[in-house]
């Protein structure tokens, strides 16, 4: 990785949808150098998905929570609560842990009661307890460029 990929990560970062022409006019690189670096991240697997950012509230679902769990050791209980995070479409995002909380996963529903009729009351029976917070504003939202420039930083005073 050298400084023109970090320079295309942080266009990307900031436009997942920027046009190769206009990032080489602002890189002052060819076009084609452009792609085939593309490509390059792509195929190391630097940039794993070219995605979109959806306000859900815009559908009505203005409820947004993390939930953090713990399980039971039974095999059983745990694929039962797995398969209900892959197949629960308004979980968005669920990890495994290590810390105070086997799982936390991220949920959108349209309101507190939906979240725990829909979400919560299916948990319940597959848990050992369950850590609810509605998120009531957002102060910050993932800032990749800066973490790039930060890590681009680290790089040139460490080689």
């Amino acid at each position: 990785m050298d400084d023109l990929d970090f320079e295309i990560l942080e266009l990307l970062s900031r436009d997942g949808r920027a046009k190769f022409k206009d990032m080489a006019k602002a890189l002052r690189v060819d076009e084609r150098k452009i792609s085939r670096r593309i490509e390059r991240l792509v195929k190391i697997g630097v940039i794993k998905k070219f995605t979109i950012e959806i306000d859900w509230g815009k559908f009505g679902l203005n409820t947004m929570a993390y939930i953090c769990t713990r399980t039971a050791a039974a095999p059983d209980v745990k694929n039962r609560l797995i398969k209900f995070f892959m197949e629960e479409p308004r979980v968005l995002r669920a990890d495994s842990t290590i810390g105070a909380y086997e799982y936390v996963i991220q949920a959108v529903a349209i309101d507190p009661q939906d979240l725990r009729e829909g979400i919560g009351s299916p948990l319940e029976p597959l848990t050992a307890g369950l850590s609810t917070s509605i998120i009531s504003s957002s102060i910050k939202q993932a800032d990749q460029a800066s973490l790039l420039r930060a890590i681009k930083a680290k790089r040139r005073r460490i080689g």
